[in-house]
């Protein structure tokens, strides 16, 4: 969405999770954070307005709660890794994870103070990140304008075998006859 991508809240890495300890054992918590910055972690308990102010996260939240998986909403930074290895390198994935950077989103959308706290060569990597979306975008969008095209190749195929199978009516030349005026003639 549109909104997700220039909202500044889409920069944050959000997670809740149910407290450990007493006395607000088994409660929801949030905990929220700029990626790159160790200094300004939230946690809190969960309240309606953390619901409404990110409802994926939520909704993953509660989704991971009944199926005892987890899931984060964006491409992983490992798949980067394991698709670009010359793009990130395996240090510079575990740093990413140190600073709590989970996706190759969160990288792309990242400011400049976010990649300040990478190091030297933190805009390249933010460059080849955003690279990396745009180029999985055009080949997910071209492998399903491939799949279309396939899919229409086979309905043509069959329309036409429906089509092979009936002859099209031949007509008497000259101008039909209305039925009004065969009815008058008898």
């Amino acid at each position: 969405m549109d909104s997700d991508i220039q909202n500044a809240d889409s920069q944050l890495h959000v997670e809740f999770y149910h407290f450990k300890d007493e006395p607000y054992k088994g409660e929801p918590f949030v905990r929220i954070m700029i990626p790159g910055d160790k200094t300004s972690i939230v946690e809190q308990r969960v309240r309606e307005d953390h619901k409404e102010r990110f409802p994926r996260q939520w909704l993953y939240f509660q989704m991971k709660h009944e199926e005892g998986k987890s899931a984060m909403i964006g491409t992983p930074l490992r798949s980067w890794h394991e698709n670009a290895p010359a793009d990130l390198t395996y240090n510079q994935l575990e740093e990413l994870q140190i600073l709590k950077f989970q996706t190759v989103e969160q990288v792309a959308l990242a400011s400049d103070s976010q990649m300040q706290r990478i190091g030297m060569g933190g805009a390249g990597l933010r460059e080849r990140a955003r690279v990396y979306l745009n180029n999985k975008n055009r080949s997910d969008s071209a492998s399903e304008l491939e799949e279309t095209k396939q899919k229409l190749a086979d309905l043509e195929a069959k329309m036409a075998m429906l089509l092979e199978g009936q002859e099209p009516q031949k007509r008497a030349p000259g101008r039909p006859k209305k039925t009004a005026d065969l009815v008058e003639a008898s």
